[in-house]
């Protein structure tokens, strides 16, 4: 069993990531635990969605917990040609090929170091990404996400991410598992 624990944050994306400027909602919230609030409504609880919260070079990224498999420790890559560089290959995962992404260089050109590997779920994809940390897993109100507006001016991180929302003064960027998807067939044809 997975053992969850806190992780120190950092802030400041880089410039060419910074999307605050286009969120559709301005208030600052914290995220909500249910265990924070037990004696919530439970008309309240109707629109809570639990996020696997991890981090990727010293930033907080998350995935609905519904869409996640297992997370594992890498251990064997095997390389495939004809691919972009942030897709390093498949692993195998009991007999099952999954092709892995590594997220740093998906979004800042920057191989990570990363030993740790989140699997999605088959019904998805057969795909896993490489991550450096688990932070948590939270439930969140979807009144309390903040909606991306996509600009002209989109990046890398920007096309990927759907929403945001805060926990413990750091943000949180809701990844988009269909808009990377999208990316890697555009570049693959």
């Amino acid at each position: 069993m997975l053992e969850l624990k806190p992780d120190i944050l950092h802030d400041n994306l880089p410039d060419s990531a910074n999307i605050s400027s286009e969120l559709t909602k301005a208030p600052d919230m914290q995220a909500e635990s249910s265990a924070e609030n037990p004696e919530g409504n439970p008309a309240e609880n109707i629109n809570i969605e639990k996020y696997l919260i991890f981090s990727v070079m010293d930033k907080m990224y998350c995935f609905p917990s519904n869409y996640i498999a297992e997370i594992a420790v890498l251990e064997s890559v095997y390389p495939l040609p004809l691919m972009p560089p942030y897709v390093l290959g498949i692993i195998n995962r009991y007999s099952v090929p999954y092709a892995l992404f590594d997220i740093s260089l998906l979004f800042y050109k920057t191989p990570g170091n990363s030993r740790k590997v989140l699997v999605v779920k088959d019904d998805i994809d057969r795909i896993a990404f490489l991550i450096d940390e688990v932070t948590g897993i939270v439930d969140i109100q979807q009144d309390n996400l903040f909606f991306i507006e996509k600009g002209s001016e989109a990046n890398d991180l920007t096309e990927a991410v759907c929403a945001t929302f805060t926990m413990n003064s750091e943000d949180v960027f809701v990844l988009d598992i269909y808009k990377i998807l999208e990316r890697v067939k555009k570049e693959v044809s």
